[in-house]
């Protein structure tokens, strides 16, 4: 929508409308303005079917007005009840759910509506990452029966029953056992509530309710069949591969995608799974940034909400307590640590131990944290708060010496599906043509570079660099520097001091003889851009410089050496065996393997909502409450 387009009016008659600033926020985004139902409108909106909603009804029909019904999107978030959600099913002919009359989804399912390549996309990483509408799932070992048949329960007085209740569930109970005598049931409650049909009294022999916590995905790749009233896990079967029988009427049956046992005449197409999820998922819900309200395409939605379910899995819900970690990062830090529910706390008595990785001591076992490798708009040093984490629970990254996650990530990337890898080449394609890198640096004009001549970059390093000290050759820089002479004696060498070291917060070198021109200013992509290759010992620079395709030359061992994609001088650990391919390699780092944290919502992201952050104007500096905790620890 254009921003010379006025919004819509659109008249509530629920004051829990103008209380959620998101859903303010989301219906803008989506072409309407929110106004008292009693007030001069375009249409009435209703959430629903309860009470408030049966009243915007009768007010729209007594004032000859359309209907807007509005839902949960079918992505909706990480935990029930979380807020904001990351869409809204939007239907202006009738609430989806209620086969009784005919909805816009209805009516554009009929039509067949052919998958957009993005849509295809993103199905494709909705299946790698085995998203659902909710998505809290610990997975943790799971024990299922050998041979089974999943029934999925739902919540008395769900909209979608259509008034059925537990007597029909009871007699779906039954089908199953006529129709499968040898098989065991398995029967999954709504993850949003303890209430259910199915209760103590129906497990009997062969028949048991599936814990809490397990993604649906899991349970039905192991089943046989899926059995269904309304619920929208019959939807995801269809995704999933199944064809589910459904004993109801909901939106999804009718398309010769499942067994239906009741007639839905008004739908007449036979469609592909693909085409379903074009209609339900990419049109008819309207998804949105949740700190903007911006309105974005599905393939966001799914990058943003694969982003939260990882990380929200990998934190947990145990306590967390968080050691070394500076005063003036802990806001950050605690907010991308509790995202799973976990309560973080920082040097506390008790709780999971959480390092931060140059601070564990020797020989403790704990996960360790350390900023990204996107991490910010300016230096850490200048007290700029982490706007993304690298969480290890095996090892760490700059580590080679013990494993990590990011190489059990880099050595199962070759295994991961086409959009992933279309989703990468977007990505590194953007960290070029935008210049991001770690720190984001403002850039600068350097001096002329020779024509006649390899220019040769060199990245310097914090002396005492973790990275250095565990994975890198003795000498540091220097080493570094000789080598490169020694290699390569007609070369025009660029020595790049580190930004913190240059800005006087941190030891290392900051002059060379050897090299031909020393720059310290602007950022590191720069530089890379100017040259034709990177020697390092263990520098992120040299990761920077394979996403930009230049050769690079390590005498240490950091994470990206070791898996035929560097010249290594020193040798590799045995373990990093896998040859994957740079995208491969990009997708572990970037994508699966860092914490990303969104600066103004505070919600945890992908790494392109990140860079939309990073590419928007504004000063990436550290808040007032970061410079006072760096003031009263120097003191």
């Amino acid at each position: 929508m254009s921003g010379a387009e006025p919004l819509k009016r659109l008249g509530v008659v629920s004051l829990g409308f103008p209380r959620q600033p998101w859903l303010i926020r989301a219906l803008a985004g989506l072409g309407w303005r929110v106004v008292p139902g009693w007030t001069s409108c375009d249409a009435i909106g209703v959430w629903g079917n309860k009470p408030v909603a049966a009243r915007g009804l009768a007010l729209a029909e007594r004032r000859g007005l359309p209907v807007v019904h509005l839902e949960d999107a079918f992505l909706r978030s990480v935990r029930p009840g979380q807020m904001p959600p990351l869409g809204l099913f939007v239907d202006l002919d009738g609430p989806h759910f209620d086969a009784s009359g005919p909805s816009q989804l209805e009516l554009r399912l009929n039509r067949r509506p052919e998958p957009a390549t993005e849509t295809l996309e993103a199905l494709d990483l909705l299946r790698h990452y085995q998203l659902s509408k909710f998505n809290h799932w610990t997975d943790g070992s799971l024990t299922l029966p050998k041979k089974f048949v999943l029934i999925a329960d739902q919540v008395p007085q769900d909209a979608a029953l259509g008034g059925v209740g537990g007597e029909a569930f009871r007699e779906m109970l039954g089908f199953v056992q006529r129709d499968y005598p040898d098989s065991q049931i398995v029967i999954r409650t709504h993850p949003a509530s303890d209430l259910s049909h199915l209760g103590a009294a129906d497990l009997k022999a062969g028949i048991s309710l599936l814990p809490p916590g397990h993604n649906p995905w899991r349970v039905m790749e192991r089943a046989d069949a899926v059995h269904v009233m309304s619920s929208h896990l019959g939807a995801e079967a269809i995704l999933a591969g199944h064809k589910p029988v459904v004993h109801g009427t909901p939106w999804y049956a009718g398309w010769g995608l499942s067994v239906d046992l009741q007639d839905l005449p008004r739908r007449r197409a036979n469609l592909t799974a693909e085409e379903l999820f074009e209609g339900g998922w990419a049109q008819a819900c309207g998804w949105f940034e949740p700190a903007s309200g911006r309105p974005r395409s599905l393939l966001e939605t799914v990058q943003d909400l694969a982003a939260r379910k990882s990380v929200a899995q990998r934190m947990g819900r145990a306590s967390i307590n968080v050691i070394g970690c500076s005063r003036w990062k802990r806001a950050q830090v605690k907010r991308m640590l509790a995202s799973g529910g976990a309560s973080v706390r920082f040097s506390a008595p008790s709780g999971r131990k959480v390092g931060w990785a140059s601070k564990v001591p020797a020989g403790e076992d704990m996960a360790r944290i350390e900023d990204g490798f996107i991490r910010s708009r300016g230096l850490g040093a200048a007290l700029t708060p982490p706007a993304s984490l690298c969480y290890d629970a095996m090892g760490v990254h700059f580590d080679p010496n013990r494993a990590s996650e990011l190489e059990r990530l880099i050595t199962a990337a070759p295994k991961l599906p086409d959009a992933a890898i279309k989703r990468v080449v977007r990505l590194r394609a953007r960290l070029v043509e935008r210049g991001i890198s770690k720190y984001n640096l403002q850039s600068v004009g350097f001096d002329h570079l020779p024509a006649d001549k390899p220019i040769l970059l060199v990245p310097g390093q914090v002396a005492d660099d973790a990275s250095v000290r565990l994975g890198g050759v003795a000498g540091g820089d220097r080493a570094v520097l000789n080598a490169a002479r020694a290699a390569h004696p007609d070369a025009f060498i660029l020595f790049r001091p580190h930004p913190d070291v240059s800005a006087g917060y941190r030891q290392g070198l900051t002059q060379s003889d050897v090299a031909d021109l020393v720059s310290t200013d602007g950022d590191i992509t720069q530089l890379i851009e100017a040259t034709d290759m990177v020697w390092t010992n263990t520098s992120l620079a040299g990761f920077e410089a394979l996403i930009r395709a230049k050769p690079v030359t390590c005498l240490g061992q950091p994470f990206y050496a070791g898996w035929g994609l560097t010249t290594d001088l020193h040798g590799a650990p045995v373990r990093r065996q896998a040859r994957p391919t740079l995208d491969q390699l990009i997708h572990a780092a970037l994508i699966d393997y860092p914490i990303y944290l969104h600066p103004i919502s505070q919600q945890i992201c992908s790494v392109e909502t990140l860079l939309d952050w990073i590419e928007a104007p504004g000063e990436g500096r550290a808040d007032w409450r970061a410079r006072f905790w760096s003031f009263l620890q120097d003191r």
